[in-house]
């Protein structure tokens, strides 16, 4: 059998997972627990066209209504501590985590303060573990005050970013020397997609483009004003930015028009946002799930589509490298703070990661500045409108009793981590 080539990471690299409050925890009232009980009979009856790729074996599940509700979701609001005796267990430095708007500010102007200290608690069980923290402010959900505050409530308010601006400065304040790493925002263009142009998501608006416009506007008038809150508390503080960007690129290059499709999806999907905000970024986070080959002709998106998850997605590892020498040209630090699969049987997870990691490497070793990886997710979790269906985590979750079970990947990340490198034939 040859030798395998040993491909070694930065000293002090990050390695972690990655997640977010609501899908985690569970248990809230929120724009999306409305929106879950008013669409969880439609996702249900749509299960089999849009889940089409998703195993058999997981397909009853998701024609079930409450499969679409989130619940108690993993119950991590509980089992905190469990799940960080988890990241130790897998050699993890570091973990991506967040915290809940809804939950801390439930009433507006009006704090709550047990929830606050909760945070705290958990911050401090991180820590004690010593895993360094990066904290996410906003993961998608919203108060209610805010998304009803009138008829055009939530994002697209005309007061929100000083709503968030004050939410972050308190954080700021209260939880101050327990987060290493800000994330104010997470991937907003998704919001905007999902929520004001294809309506499957809160609040629902379809080819709102005025909505679209004014909501993009905000999200950057609330990026700097977080930003900025969050500095004057804490001038030395990290604050950065989890974009999810795409690799795009023409389905024939001789083709003059195929570069020009690419080139514009860049820019409306995230160039145009981090240039807007770059000059208030000490980090870029870069989440990375996805590569498009664009064509100016319909079907428009021509993937070959070699290797699939189980939710139909692409899997193409190289397109994380490109992705990050792109990222480079902003001039940050980058953390990968999301990248993961859906894969039920777990048959695919473990060589993913390490093919991932390869092209980080060889970003690293021309020059890139990357500090760390956050796989998504540790545990299975609640996935927004697909429900339980996906199974991303290194770790599945019994739906009953909330019982954590390693998966054969999690082996895999572990050494991984514990011996930061990759070994690849």
């Amino acid at each position: 059998m040859p030798l395998k080539k040993t491909l070694k990471f930065p000293e002090g690299f990050l390695w972690g997972t990655s997640s977010s409050a609501y899908q985690l925890e569970g248990g809230n009232l929120n724009n999306w627990t409305e929106w879950e009980q008013a669409n969880c009979q439609r996702f249900a009856e749509e299960a089999a066209v849009k889940n089409s790729n998703i195993p058999a074996s997981l397909k009853d599940e998701l024609k079930k209504p409450n499969n679409y509700i989130c619940g108690r979701a993993c119950d991590s609001y509980n089992r905190y501590e469990e799940d960080f005796d988890l990241a130790v267990k897998m050699n993890n430095n570091a973990v991506r985590l967040g915290v809940e708007w809804s939950r801390i500010e439930p009433e507006e102007g009006k704090w709550k303060v047990g929830e606050i200290e909760h945070y705290k608690k958990v911050l401090q069980a991180a820590k004690q573990r010593n895993l360094k923290t990066i904290v996410t402010l906003w993961h998608w959900p919203m108060p209610l005050w805010l998304e009803k505050s009138n008829k055009r409530g939530g994002w697209i308010d005309k007061n929100v970013a000083s709503y968030f601006a004050r939410y972050a400065g308190k954080l700021a304040g209260e939880l101050g020397g327990l987060v290493d790493y800000w994330v104010p925002l997470n991937e907003p263009m998704c919001l905007i997609g999902f929520g004001y142009i294809l309506g499957v998501h809160p609040p629902g608006r379809k080819k709102d483009l005025f909505g679209a416009i004014k909501v993009f506007n905000n999200f950057v008038k609330a990026h700097i004003a977080g930003y900025r809150a969050i500095h004057n508390i804490l001038p030395d503080s990290k604050v950065g930015f989890s974009c999810i960007v795409d690799y795009f690129e023409p389905a024939r290059k001789w083709n003059l028009l195929d570069p020009i499709v690419v080139i514009i999806a860049r820019y409306v999907h995230h160039r145009r946002l981090l240039n807007k905000i770059s000059g208030y970024l000490d980090f870029i986070g870069l989440n990375y799930y996805f590569h498009n080959k664009l064509s100016w002709l319909p079907p428009f998106k021509v993937n070959e589509n070699k290797e699939i998850n189980d939710m139909g997605w692409e899997v193409y590892p190289e397109g994380i490298y490109h992705v990050l020498k792109y990222l480079s040209k902003f001039k940050k630090p980058i953390i990968i703070t999301e990248n993961g699969i859906a894969d039920d049987d777990d048959n695919q997870r473990s060589q993913f990661i390490i093919n991932h990691l390869k092209y980080v490497h060889q970003a690293i070793r021309e020059g890139v500045d990357v500090r760390g990886y956050m796989h998504w997710s540790l545990l299975d979790n609640f996935e927004w409108a697909w429900g339980y269906g996906p199974k991303f985590g290194l770790y599945s979750v019994d739906r009953k009793t909330f019982e954590r079970k390693a998966r054969p990947s999690a082996s895999a990340y572990a050494d991984i981590c514990k011996n930061n490198r990759i070994l690849i034939d």
